[in-house]
């Protein structure tokens, strides 16, 4: 007999057709739901080539309860839902649904006292210190409901008090603005599991593209960090490293 969350979970997933006679229009990822999704459990974990078109048309399969977000026809749309997600109640935060935010070739940009910090972290003999593939296991683990209790932001983007800076094509837009949340980490214990705060602050530089103007759909394609050297607080370049593994 099916249980009553994978019948809500299929209610739940239907744009993605999963019916015994329906052909499946999305593509295994690492965190799908293998319930929901059977065939991904001898999928082999081989990501599309991002300059195809059907990578960036085909949606991972998703990995559970999904969150309803902004439609990111606007890039301010795409910044408002990683919010959303870091926020979110830790059932449905959701990997898959953060890692849609970006383009398959996303690169991050530490500040440069991070990457001395965490060597081991940022390779500085890689081509790219940090890519999608290093994104999205960061994103599996911070997001994961036995490392993290909560997240919450007390500063992220303002339309009305921060700046962005729109390409001449309208293909393109770069924000910059300061940024200040609390992750609560779960620390986990033989006897007792206890509670640990921490603190991030700093300056996003976030550059988002859309591949058209007349039907925009807006990714964070370059996302570099600052750190506040006038705060004790970790960047959002350490809070990476630390969730790296």
């Amino acid at each position: 007999m099916i249980s009553l969350r994978t019948f809500l979970l299929a209610v739940l997933l239907a744009g993605c057709a999963i019916g015994d006679s329906e052909q499946v229009d999305c593509r295994c990822a690492p965190d799908t739901s293998i319930e929901i999704f059977p065939h991904c459990a001898d999928a082999v974990e081989e990501r599309p080539d991002p300059k195809t078109p059907l990578s960036t048309q085909t949606p991972d399969c998703p990995s559970g309860p999904q969150l309803f977000l902004r439609e990111r026809t606007r890039p301010e749309a795409v910044l408002a839902n990683l919010t959303s997600i870091f926020q979110a109640q830790p059932e449905f935060r959701s990997p898959q649904q953060y890692m849609e935010q970006f383009t398959e070739d996303f690169v991050f940009i530490p500040d440069p006292e991070d990457v001395q910090l965490y060597p081991e972290v940022y390779a500085v003999d890689r081509d790219t210190l940090w890519g999608s593939a290093e994104e999205r296991n960061f994103a599996r683990i911070v997001l994961s409901p036995e490392r993290i209790l909560s997240a919450h932001f007390t500063r992220w983007f303002r339309s009305s008090l921060d700046e962005r800076i729109p390409s001449d094509d309208e293909l393109r837009e770069i924000f910059i603005f300061p940024y200040e949340a609390e992750f609560v980490e779960i620390i986990s214990a033989a006897e007792v599991d206890s509670v640990e705060t921490i603190g991030i602050k700093g300056l996003a530089t976030i550059e988002l593209v859309t591949p058209t103007v007349e039907n925009p759909v807006w990714s964070i394609a370059v996302w570099q960090d600052q750190r506040d050297r006038a705060s004790a607080k970790f960047s959002l370049g350490e809070l990476r490293a630390l969730f790296s593994q």
